[in-house]
């Protein structure tokens, strides 16, 4: 069965971790002397991509030295991980990785992954962003329990994600188990054509993040029939969470962190630790941030942020197990 970890107990253990792994000031703070790559593995425009550009801008101020983003897309962010996972340690090299590239390929597929999470050095967790189940907007289900008796009622429904052992498409099948109900899962080589099958009646389901939900839910293309993390988005506050239909503590919303290669010396991680919750604490950041429907992490360190990505990478690796999805074979 799903055991679920609500991503805000992990939240809540990583920042109790703060105080007590916080690093100590380096007796003197290296600053970058040539431009800084941050790696984003997603095509421009994306939310990964736009949130690399909304912290270089700020991070560049704070290291005194030129932040440049290189999109590196395909695979799922893996291609810009294998990328990372084999760039020199000297702090001219980081990347902002979410749960697909950085914890769960490697949790369900570890075999078969090119690298490893002793290849990266986490440097912080920066944001996370809730989903949304929509479907199509003919569907007679207005929320979840409405939902689940459509499919109960209707055994050729399919639903579909952006591929096979993605964020999205475990957790779909993690609200479909805890709705007690079987769907066939269809997987898509990327986000558009999902949106496009759904919009035409092909597909009943998807779940996909805010930032694309909220303009099809708020123009009445798609339904939006629930939020994936504990608080409702202030993007769609109609709709509900998920946790407030029932399946209490469901909490599953996508993240995204910094990270660089593995060995990065300690002073350069304490100046990215430094330079990153400055940029992160500004208000301008968080109002930023808020128009991707996106939520800044504040105060946690290299320390706590692996401490979450073991729990991470521990909690999709049950959910894949559970769903019998397994990328090896």
């Amino acid at each position: 069965m799903f055991t679920q970890v609500t991503r805000r107990a992990v939240l809540a253990m990583s920042l109790a971790a703060v105080f007590a792994a916080a690093p100590a000031a380096a007796a003197e703070a290296w600053k970058p002397t040539k431009p800084v790559r941050l790696l984003v593995g997603f095509a421009p425009g994306g939310s990964a991509d736009t949130l690399g550009r909304l912290l270089a801008e700020p991070l560049s101020r704070q290291l005194g030295a030129p932040v440049v983003v290189e999109n590196l897309a395909g695979a799922g962010g893996n291609i810009m991980a294998q990328r990372l996972a084999t760039s020199a340690a000297d702090g001219y090299t980081i990347g902002i990785g979410a749960a697909g590239a950085m914890a769960i390929t490697y949790a369900i597929n570890a075999q078969g992954t090119r690298y490893k999470p002793a290849d990266f050095t986490p440097i912080t967790l920066a944001a996370t962003q809730p989903n949304v189940v929509l479907v199509n907007a003919d569907v007679p289900a207005n929320n979840l329990e409405e939902l689940k008796a459509y499919f109960q009622k209707t055994p050729t429904a399919t639903y579909g994600t952006a591929g096979v052992g993605i964020s999205n498409h475990l957790i779909a099948e993690t609200l479909l188990h805890r709705l007690g109900v079987k769907v066939e899962h269809a997987a898509y080589r990327g986000a558009a054509p999902v949106i496009t099958d759904l919009l035409g009646g092909h597909i009943v389901m998807t779940v996909d993040n805010i930032s694309t939900a909220a303009p099809l839910v708020k123009d009445g293309k798609v339904k939006g029939l629930a939020v994936t993390s504990l608080v409702r988005s202030p993007q769609l506050p109609n709709v509900p969470t998920v946790d407030e239909q029932g399946l209490k503590g469901f909490d599953m919303p996508t993240w995204q962190g910094v990270f660089a290669p593995a060995g990065l010396p300690a002073e350069i991680l304490a100046a990215y630790e430094q330079a990153l919750q400055a940029v992160l604490a500004q208000p301008e950041t968080a109002q930023k941030m808020a128009g991707l429907g996106s939520e800044p992490v504040k105060g946690v360190t290299s320390t706590a942020f692996e401490a979450f990505l073991e729990k991470d990478r521990a909690q999709w690796a049950d959910i894949a197990k559970a769903a019998n999805i397994n990328l090896s074979q």
